[in-house]
């Protein structure tokens, strides 16, 4: 073993902006007790000149930790290799330390025949105001995700960015552009444009972001990686937390890379790198999975996404569950030393052991029968509202129809995950409703349109859509401290020729959906809802301004008719006991 300067890391560092302690030694160094902030990464880098078959191979060469909190509980950590830096082969182990005060650490050498030993100093806070810690199940809310400084997370999402995005231009004369068999468009983006997505995001207090890898860093070999491609897309969970953004970390996808093509898909688990629908390969699938856990698991803002879509045809999807159950899951948690939340999409979720169910174009939000935290990860489909087209459409006799389909796609029924949809001011409502229908029902929150194209300039639809789901960030951020203890509430709130939903703590605060239907006015009507006795302070919130215009309710104990304004489309109503917030 030999020391790793530090010019020699010098390019690596410049990109870690969370400042970790990052330690170059050798076996005999002596390393002093440093100090970082709360939630921050400990790295260590550990350099060998001896030849090894496959350095990325766990089978041959291993870089092992282990951590003590200050509060004696241990954890062990893997490191993974991370390319030749100046001629010396370079490993990485990483540790987000969760506590303050004084740890311990003890790291082994790669031949495990030496050992070398630490301390340092977490604080007592963040250096980052949208660094919250890891997510976990909140124990007391089942029904609902946490942060380890006890906040709630409620997943207020953006697009999905494929590993295309964040892929190179070109690889062995293959260009990274084109559109794939879904009629997806994709292609290299540049990191400009990556940034100002997130600054996007940002500006409309969006936290999440779904990042795929979906096997395509993998080498031709199904063990090795394209360093250069999966840094960048750690690159971009780096640039994601400076801004507050949380990311889901897709490991499997039905739409993985093409094992003969290095930007191309194959939905078809047997033409991928190895298939993971069906027994075999365990060496390269557990090798994959532990090098990203090994990679991404120490970023306070990483959860993963096991599988996305996995049931669709020609796979099974109930096959990968059982694998999943059996050794996809098991190696994730061996892997993983904070048992970050696994989450597992569409239905087949309910029969997986995993933490979160991700709902994908879920037309029904079947509430009553979610047994785990939900988030909505990809946006139903609805049909196209109203017009003189769609009408002169279907008159036209089914073959035409029929044809016009094949050749240009049904206009009669769209999904809001496509960049053509989000793209329409039309259907500015219909993700509206898809955001709040989720916040309301006790989901844990919502994606836009997954298939965004952030190419070019972002449309005057894009924004909008934004701003509203903006609006109820606003919401979920001011009701933070009490958040996962609200319920869904049927027929909480009533109002005669209108959906409503509500979701609250009985007797201390109400969000109520009114839901109307698409172009729709509601006269001034009766709103009925039963209050404990009390002063209460009610709003009408506005879901496309985000102004709320306040009143005061005062409540003997029983029914109450409150009178509704006039409104378009949708608004809501929001109820507090004064006692409880002003």
């Amino acid at each position: 073993m030999k020391v790793v300067g530090l010019m020699k890391l010098r390019r690596k560092l410049l990109d870690h902006f969370f400042l970790p302690l990052f330690l170059m030694f050798g076996w005999n160094a002596c390393v002093m007790a440093s100090t970082i902030a709360l939630y921050d990464v400990f790295e260590v880098a550990v350099s060998s000149s001896k030849d090894y078959s496959n350095p990325f191979d766990y089978d041959e060469v291993t870089l092992n930790g282990k951590f003590e909190s200050p509060d004696g509980k241990t954890y062990e950590v893997t490191g993974f290799y991370d390319g030749v830096i100046e001629q010396a082969k370079t490993w990485r182990l990483r540790f987000m330390p969760m506590v303050p005060g004084e740890w311990r650490y003890w790291i082994a050498s790669l031949d495990e025949t030496q050992e070398t030993s630490g301390t340092f100093i977490v604080s007592d806070r963040p250096q980052e105001e949208g660094n919250h810690g890891h997510i976990s199940v909140d124990e007391e809310n089942p029904g609902y995700l946490t942060h380890d400084d006890g906040s709630p997370h409620y997943w207020v999402g953006g697009k999905w960015i494929s590993a295309r995005d964040y892929g190179p231009r070109q690889k062995e004369g293959e260009m990274n552009a084109g559109v794939d068999p879904s009629k997806v468009k994709f292609g290299w983006k540049s990191d400009e444009q990556l940034i100002q997505y997130l600054e996007l995001l940002k500006q409309y207090k969006h936290n999440g972001v779904l990042i795929k890898i979906g096997l395509y860093p993998l080498e031709k070999d199904a063990i090795s990686w394209d360093l250069e491609w999966i840094q960048r897309g750690e690159w971009l969970v780096k640039e994601a937390l400076k801004r507050g953004i949380y990311v889901q970390v897709n490991i499997f996808d039905t739409w993985s890379k093409h094992k003969d093509s290095w930007f191309q898909n194959n939905m078809d688990g047997t033409g991928q790198p190895f298939n993971v629908w069906v027994d075999g390969d365990d060496h390269k699938k557990q090798n994959y999975i532990r090098t990203i856990v090994s990679r991404f698991a120490a970023f306070p803002n990483v959860y993963w996404e096991l599988g996305n879509e996995m049931e669709h045809s020609p796979n099974c999807g109930e096959c990968f569950v059982e694998l999943s159950n059996e050794k996809y899951i098991p190696w994730i948690r061996d892997a993983d030393p904070y048992d970050l939340p696994i989450g597992l999409s569409e239905e087949i979720w309910r029969n997986a052991n995993v933490d979160i169910g991700f709902l994908h174009q879920a037309n029904v939000l079947e509430h009553d029968s979610w047994s785990k935290p939900v988030i909505m990860n990809e946006l139903v489909r609805y049909d196209r509202p109203p017009s003189l087209m769609l009408d002169l459409y279907n008159k036209l006799p089914w073959t035409i129809r029929n044809a016009y389909k094949k050749h240009f796609g049904a206009i009669t029924h769209r999904g809001l995950w496509q960049d053509g949809a989000i793209n329409d001011p039309d259907l500015r409502f219909t993700y509206r409703r898809a955001f709040w229908n989720m916040f309301v029902r006790g989901g844990n929150g919502a994606s836009e349109a997954t298939w965004l194209y952030i190419d070019d300039q972002y449309s005057d639809a894009v924004h909008h859509v934004m701003r509203d789901h903006m609006h109820l960030a606003s919401i979920v951020e001011k009701y933070s401290n009490i958040l996962n203890k609200m319920r869904y509430m049927n027929d909480a709130v009533v109002l005669k020729d209108a959906e409503v939903t509500t979701r609250g703590i009985a007797g201390e605060v109400y969000i109520a959906y009114f839901d109307v239907g698409y172009g729709r006015h509601h006269g001034s009507g009766d709103v009925f809802m039963t209050l404990p006795k009390g002063s209460y302070s009610g709003a009408w919130y506005n879901t496309t301004s985000g102004v709320a215009d306040e009143f005061d309710i005062d409540a003997d104990g029983g029914k109450v008719v409150l009178k509704a304004p006039l409104f378009k489309e949708d608004i809501v109503l929001i109820v507090n006991r004064k006692s409880n917030r002003s």
